[in-house]
């Protein structure tokens, strides 16, 4: 059933149109025509802000994109993953968070970017996921450093993890940060991580 929970309370938007549209945006996002796939994405990103009941409709549609030769298509299924992690009650991530993960390194840039940025999300949704989630970055932090355009990939690091603290107010989570920032050795890099961190958390950065 493609319905959304909660779903927008606008007289023309009855459960029928609402299931229609959803269905017309996922079909969409296979478009090979840019502006039709964007606005596809955009709006399935925004439904997907809350909850929904129709994760498992796209699940493992999903999951296929992550394998599809196109970035474009990689970056759909890493993006609408995140953002449906909230809807998981079955916790099907368990088993594909690996595949996820995974476009942390992927080939085209941008699709590993948008993987740093939005996988917060997906370490939101339970404890054995958030720490997966927090390994895999620490590590992908450290391991990173010869790569080309590092200290980009160190940025979404930091602040795909300050996304997570705001979520969780977890203080553990701050230390973690600042433990990866003191081991930036390009001053000017670390300086915006911790702008990063002051701005987001509201706490000053201190050496751990």
């Amino acid at each position: 059933m493609w319905r959304q929970p909660g779903s927008i309370k606008q007289p023309p938007d009855d459960e029928e149109t609402v299931n229609k549209n959803i269905k017309k945006h996922i079909g969409n996002l296979a478009s090979t025509d840019d502006k039709i796939r964007l606005e596809a994405l955009q709006s399935l990103l925004k439904v997907t802000e809350a909850k929904v009941d129709w994760v498992y409709e796209v699940w493992d549609l999903l999951l296929e994109k992550l394998d599809h030769q196109n970035s474009y298509q990689r970056s759909i299924g890493v993006m609408l993953l995140c953002n449906l992690a909230k809807s998981d009650v079955e916790n099907r991530l368990d088993t594909s968070l690996d595949r996820l993960l995974a476009h942390t390194r992927d080939e085209k840039f941008i699709t590993s970017r948008q993987c740093l940025q939005n996988i917060w999300k997906a370490a939101a949704t339970n404890k054995p996921n958030r720490d997966k989630v927090l390994q895999h970055l620490g590590k992908r932090f450290t391991e990173c450093t010869n790569e080309k355009h590092s200290n980009l990939i160190r940025q979404d690091i930091i602040q795909s993890m300050i996304s997570l603290y705001a979520k969780d107010g977890d203080d553990g989570l701050l230390t973690k940060v600042r433990t990866l920032i003191a081991k930036e050795k390009e001053a000017k890099y670390r300086k915006q991580y911790e702008a990063l961190l002051k701005a987001k958390s509201g706490n000053p950065v201190t050496q751990p």
